[in-house]
């Protein structure tokens, strides 16, 4: 039988047959025929990895315009994120603080000691801004229960856009008390839990208000706690021995970041201070905060007079909002950490916790070391950042309400300690031998700051961890023990 070697060879190369087969279907050619077939052989043996060549340079090509492609977006992200960091850096009321810059403080309260009387005016936790009211809008002036005479209320309307400027404020919302003859309110607003809504058409919340007479300000006044994004606000303050109220133009301290819990509105932790009047002997029972434009009054604080105790308590502690579920080993272990480093009493206020850590509280509360409030924020507790915004409120209340009853105040939190280094074995110890050391460089000090450093307690101290957690770790048990 006769086979036609040359379409064979033919077929082989259109069907791209492996090379063995190919080398074996080239041995059956006839002889004469060997150098033709033997250079199809050779062009399909060249063909072949040139086409594999192809093929891998158009894959390295795609993925390499993958790679570029990838490369371009990484970079407009980024170039993106900067810009937005940049425009909020540039916003003048943008005045984060972030947690990495947290320190451990002792603060000396100079009103409870005889060795300083110089005393800072305001109690806070950061430095002061000053925010001043540039303009005011003059709406329809109403009131539902706060009129001696429903047959007052008229519009009391001026001219429409007509602006007041701040050192106007004071007069005309004592010319409007007058006219609509103001009293306290008889129905309040509450948000939640202590929190008084100041109703302004924007978010004002009011939580305690506080007689500051120190004798290092220049002024008797009320201190106000608030979180508000609306500064302007005139103080009402109500006497027992009079029938219409004082007004006082609020000056603001900021204590505490911006918080947006709902993503939208950013609200500040601040304290709205309200000058007196000198010439008066008694103190205002309670205060209402109102704006130039709304005299509906919604919020009624009383004013409270902090203790002056003969017997001072060396150290207190004033803690921020504690909240859902804690480690009960842990806060027993950090409430008996102080009590040994010589603080006398702790305060804690609390939002949605545990069973355990409110039976832990309330053990300690019935001895008389811990003192136990429930604090709501004003927007609830739906979300972490709502509970935040009383962060620094619950500090300043604590620090307000014991302003004569601690010598120093100590602010940490739970997973916060400062240590006494050796050879001190406490607090007084370690504060004396500061005091020391100021007195011979003739400083006055106000407060003591101390710089964090963080012991990982959650890892642990095992071969496997890395060498440094394993080295805090002991250090951090070398230093309770």
């Amino acid at each position: 039988m006769h086979v036609d070697w040359h379409s064979v060879i033919a077929w082989s190369n259109a069907v791209q047959l492996p090379l063995p087969l190919q080398c074996v279907l080239l041995s059956h050619t006839h002889r004469d025929d060997s150098v033709h077939h033997v250079m199809r052989f050779t062009g399909t043996l060249v063909v072949m990895p040139l086409r594999l060549r192809f093929r891998r340079s158009r894959f390295t090509l795609l993925f390499a315009c993958l790679i570029v492609l990838t490369a371009i977006v990484y970079a407009f992200l980024n170039i993106l994120a900067v810009t937005s960091n940049r425009h909020e850096q540039q916003q003048p009321e943008q005045r984060a603080v972030t947690s990495g810059s947290r320190f451990s403080t002792i603060i000396v309260n100079s009103s409870s000691s005889t060795q300083h009387p110089e005393t800072p005016a305001p109690i806070r936790l950061l430095r002061k801004f000053t925010v001043q009211t540039t303009t005011q809008f003059l709406n329809h002036s109403n009131s539902d229960n706060a009129t001696d005479d429903v047959r007052q209320l008229d519009t009391g309307m001026e001219e429409k856009g007509s602006v007041t400027k701040q050192e106007n404020v004071e007069l005309h919302v004592k010319r409007e008390v007058s006219r609509l003859h103001l009293r306290p309110p008889k129905s309040i607003k509450y948000a939640h839990g202590q929190w008084q809504i100041v109703d302004v058409g924007r978010q004002v919340y009011i939580y305690s208000a506080f007689y500051d007479n120190r004798p290092g300000i220049d002024w008797p006044q009320v201190r106000i706690i608030a979180v508000a994004e609306f500064y302007g606000l005139c103080c009402l303050l109500w006497y027992n021995s009079q029938r219409l109220p004082d007004v006082a133009v609020i000056s603001v301290v900021q204590v505490g970041p911006k918080i947006s819990p709902s993503g939208q509105t950013a609200l500040e932790q601040v304290i709205f201070s309200c000058r007196l009047d000198p010439n008066k002997t008694d103190t205002p029972t309670s205060v209402s905060l109102v704006a130039a434009h709304n005299f509906q009054l919604s919020n009624l604080l009383p004013v409270e007079v902090p203790e002056q105790p003969k017997h001072v308590i060396e150290f207190g502690h004033c803690m921020s909002i504690l909240y859902w579920k804690q480690d009960p080993f842990q806060l027993v272990e950090w409430l008996e950490a102080h009590r040994m480093w010589g603080v006398g009493e702790v305060n804690i206020y609390t939002t949605a916790t545990d069973n355990v850590t409110d039976s832990i509280l309330r053990w300690y509360s019935a001895t008389g070391f811990v003192n136990h409030r429930q604090s709501p924020g004003p927007l609830g507790d739906y979300n972490e950042y709502a509970i935040l915004l009383s962060m620094s409120p619950v500090i300043n209340d604590c620090m307000y309400r014991n302003m004569y009853r601690y010598r120093y105040v100590v602010c940490t939190d739970v997973d916060e300690m400062i240590v006494p280094g050796s050879p001190h074995r406490n607090y007084s110890e370690m504060l004396r031998a500061a005091a020391a050391v100021s007195a011979r460089a003739n400083a006055i000090v106000h407060s003591y700051v101390f710089r964090n450093t963080y012991f990982f307690l959650d890892f642990g101290a095992t071969e496997e961890e890395p060498w440094y957690l394993l080295t805090q770790r002991l250090c951090v048990i070398y230093f309770i023990l």
